[in-house]
């Protein structure tokens, strides 16, 4: 896909990934709408972004105002799923509710976002949604049981809907990238993280993101990056 002259909206502009992947498309010519949960983390959303918003993926209402302002406001050709939170803990011990928060971000409130953006999406052509879901994709791993378990559910969502959508002119990019250096797992919802090894860089996950954009690749595996 053409990245120069085109507009992205890049969810979860404000996280280290998500603003890497920021740069990169306007360093290619892209104008790029970003979004943050907050107004203190949208001031995180780099400058070379056009346009800040806001969008709480826990909040179906925060969800469907984005989304009919964007159908109604603008011409996007890209959607690149930034945004995802991470937790810990053995399934026996995970509560229902932390299970439900983490779903509800990392798989529902995504997958809401982008089925109210199929107007927008199939008006403009080509068009693509990239999700960044992670090696855990593709193996599940103890004490990540809810973590992994939302990742899936994502994957598998959009493999179907890539398949559903195919006559409308929407491409899907699945991006599996291993352990990345983003601090995410500093910050978990709900738990404590192992003791992972160095990770990948954001940069270098980035990069190759955005090279599989322009290539028009369905599917980055952890072995690509």
């Amino acid at each position: 896909m053409l990245i120069s002259g085109n507009t992205f909206l890049v969810v979860g502009a404000s996280g280290v990934l998500g603003a890497a992947i920021t740069r990169l498309l306007t360093a290619k010519g892209a104008r790029v709408l970003g979004t943050a949960t907050s107004n203190e983390s949208a001031n995180r959303i780099p400058t070379e972004a056009a346009v800040r918003l806001l969008l709480d993926l826990e909040n179906p209402a925060s969800i469907k105002v984005l989304s009919d302002y964007l159908v109604q406001a603008e011409n996007i050709q890209g959607v690149i799923l930034a945004a995802g939170r991470v937790g810990f803990g053995l399934a026996s011990e995970t509560s229902t509710t932390d299970s439900a928060r983490i779903a509800q971000i990392n798989y529902l409130g995504q997958a809401q976002l982008v089925t109210e953006l199929k107007p927008l999406l199939t008006r403009s052509q080509p068009s693509l949604v990239a999700s960044i879901t992670g090696v855990v994709a593709e193996k599940s791993f103890p004490g990540m049981a809810a973590y992994c378990a939302s990742k899936q559910a994502l994957a598998g969502w959009m493999a179907s809907v890539a398949l559903e959508w195919r006559k409308d002119g929407v491409q899907f990019l699945d991006a599996r990238p291993g352990h990345t250096e983003t601090g995410l797992a500093t910050r978990p919802m709900f738990g404590t993280a192992p003791a992972f090894p160095a990770g990948m860089s954001p940069e270098h996950v980035a990069q190759t993101i955005v090279a599989g954009i322009e290539s028009d690749a369905k599917l980055l595996a952890s072995t690509d990056f």
